[in-house]
């Protein structure tokens, strides 16, 4: 029996990441904001980018709790925590028509002015919130929180906080990274949400150019890296400008490039290096890598300036000669 087929999910409003900070700032209290194909933090970066922000929004951190009563203990806590941050500069009016607000005010400032958050766990967390909410900011506090979108178990406690902060006169969004099925408990939040519109990435922005490791004063170094790195045969296996351990005493020489799988090291020689002074460590150095278990391979900059290709094919010849299996007639 062939499975149902589902509908394709239905189409909803688009957003694009420049009208964001306006839509987020302009929520009421009471009014909620799902949007779909952005995570809080990424969100939380477009807001902070905002030069015109008038409201404060707080991100939310409940990622790491299962339940709703200890996520709203969690939004409780992390507002205390802030009235104690903005102490003493807090909203003037205590909660709208709260006959608790004088007497609430007064121990909270003792707390805050103790240094200690303006917490009081044996009153009703409706009362609590209220009261947190109005001293924080007097335009009102936008809570932030990241839906999973793929796991419906971790969803459920965020969305039921989400409707109770609503419920209770806080502003609040709820960001998913990607679309969430249409099934429980999604549907409470799906309706009127947006999906953010993204503008397609130039690949120059999407790649991440090799950091060079060649010496910044050799021009011969710099080609043959670049050449190696173009290679399909010998992309990856050398790495410039790298100390390799020589000796048993624990001693290392720095040298042009190194491929350590298959123990090559390829020197790239100047002219200084035909001094007799030079030559001589050279020769030691060569000693000290062969000792080490290192072919070493000297090619001129002359060489390289004159014949790149050449030169690389000196480098494959010698890979291929202590590279393991290898067909040496090629």
């Amino acid at each position: 029996m062939p499975s149902p087929v589902r509908p394709d999910p239905p189409a909803r409003p688009q957003i694009a990441p420049a009208e964001l900070a306006d839509r987020v700032q302009r929520l009421a209290g009471g009014e909620r904001l799902s949007l779909i194909g952005l995570g809080r933090d990424r969100l939380g970066e477009i807001l902070a980018a905002d030069g015109d922000g008038l409201r404060g929004v707080l991100l939310l951190a409940v990622e790491d709790l299962s339940t709703t009563a200890a996520i709203l203990e969690r939004i409780l806590d992390d507002l205390a925590d802030l009235a104690l941050a903005r102490w003493p500069h807090w909203h003037e009016a205590g909660a709208s028509g709260s006959a608790l607000s004088a007497s609430w005010r007064d121990s909270a400032a003792r707390r805050a002015g103790a240094g200690r958050p303006p917490r009081f766990r044996r009153l009703p967390a409706t009362l609590e919130f209220a009261e947190l909410l109005a001293v924080i900011d007097a335009s009102g506090v936008v809570l932030v929180a990241e839906v999973d979108p793929a796991a419906p178990v971790r969803a459920a406690p965020v969305i039921e906080a989400l409707e109770w902060c609503a419920g209770h006169g806080a502003a609040v969004v709820a960001a998913l990274p990607s679309a969430p099925p249409e099934e429980p408990p999604y549907p409470r939040i799906l309706y009127g949400a947006h999906e953010v519109r993204h503008a397609p990435v130039p690949a120059a922005a999407r790649f991440i150019a090799p950091r060079s490791r060649a010496h910044h004063a050799s021009l011969a170094e710099r080609r043959v890296e670049a050449a190696l790195h173009g290679d399909p045969e010998l992309a990856g296996l050398f790495a410039g400008n790298t100390p390799v351990p020589v000796g048993a005493w624990g001693g290392s020489v720095r040298v042009d490039l190194v491929c350590r799988a298959h123990r090559v090291v390829v020197e790239l020689d100047g002219p200084e290096h035909r001094t007799p002074q030079k030559f001589a460590e050279d020769r030691h150095r060569d000693y000290e890598l062969l000792v080490a278990g290192y072919l070493v391979l000297r090619i001129t900059n002359d060489e390289v300036e004159a014949d790149l290709p050449r030169a690389i094919e000196k480098i494959r010849a010698v890979v291929r000669l202590r590279a393991p299996g290898e067909d040496r007639t090629r």
